[in-house]
């Protein structure tokens, strides 16, 4: 288990987090949700070691990383494929992780295939695509065959065969036990994957929680039909909804439609239809994002 206690990290003026909290428990994928420049790495990077943060703590296993006795074995790590050196194969680079390793490795030949690189092992890094270094980086994190894996944007220049394949294999992953984090800012690639989300922005934790539990927590948007039409758009603006309206009906935004049809009925006003409308995982970052605005704006 990965776990994040009110962690915050200062660069200068900027507060690039601040007092995160997150979980990314066994045998689930935790994906870690928020636009670019939310401070996504910088916690990341907090957990692996490579950065210290000002306050809080980060744990691997309960313990910092940098103390595990066995850190290949504690984490695998990918933070993006572009610091790969570019003049060594790519089976080497992997022979040499290895050789950095304590204790029993996976099998290297396995890896490469795995991860669909056996006919590019003897080719130099700097000749591979984005999307082959990405591969290569997963497999170096899979390496040591750890028990949590924190991984940074990885889907960044896969192909839609890649994302397929990596979606995959986060989910074996998972199932053999693994706690996975994984990055992203692509919320409807994060949305067939993770089991738990973790919505960053800003520096700070938005949401956290299972990804059904988040989809019927948020406020949806419910959509409305009548033969009453400006009539009951009236009514609802009057009590203070905001609609947008449609062609064929009206949208109000998130609301209990229970009450909705309370209001038009009870006002002797007919609705055709009323249905409340799914919300993606960016519908809900929104939302959050949007009722967060509005409690700043509203502190004195």
């Amino acid at each position: 288990m990965i776990r994040v206690e009110n962690v915050s990290k200062r660069f200068g003026d900027v507060d690039a987090v601040q007092n995160v909290s997150l979980e990314a428990p066994d045998r689930e994928v935790t994906g870690f949700v928020g636009p670019n420049g939310a401070g996504k790495t910088t916690v990341m990077k907090i957990i692996c070691g490579l950065l210290p943060a000002d306050s809080g703590t980060a744990l691997v296993d309960g313990v910092p990383f940098v103390r595990s006795a066995r850190p290949g074995k504690a984490l695998g790590v990918h933070l993006g494929g572009e610091w790969l050196p570019g003049r060594i194969t790519g089976e080497n680079l992997l022979r040499y992780g290895a050789d950095a390793l304590d204790g029993a490795t996976r099998d290297i030949g396995d890896l490469l295939r795995l991860t669909g690189l056996e006919d590019a092992a003897r080719s130099r890094v700097g000749t591979y695509s984005l999307g082959m270094r990405q591969r290569l980086g997963i497999a170096l994190a899979l390496l040591g065959d750890p028990d949590n894996l924190v991984l940074d944007e990885p889907v960044n220049g896969l192909d839609p065969h890649g994302v397929i394949w990596l979606r995959s294999l986060l989910r074996e992953e998972a199932a053999a036990g693994k706690a996975v984090l994984l990055s992203s800012h692509l919320m409807s690639e994060l949305e067939l994957v993770a089991d738990r989300v973790v919505m960053l922005d800003g520096g700070k934790v938005l949401r956290e929680g299972r990804l059904g539990d988040l989809h019927d927590s948020a406020r949806a948007p419910v959509r409305l039909r009548s033969d009453e039409l400006p009539a009951v758009v009236s009514l609802l603006r009057g009590h203070g909804y905001a609609l947008r309206v449609l062609p064929d009906g009206a949208v109000v935004e998130a609301t209990d439609p229970a009450t909705i049809g309370r209001i038009v009925f009870g006002a002797g006003l007919t609705l055709t239809h009323l249905e409340v409308q799914r919300q993606s995982l960016e519908d809900v970052f929104l939302t959050s994002t949007t009722n967060r605005a509005r409690i700043e704006a509203a502190r004195p």
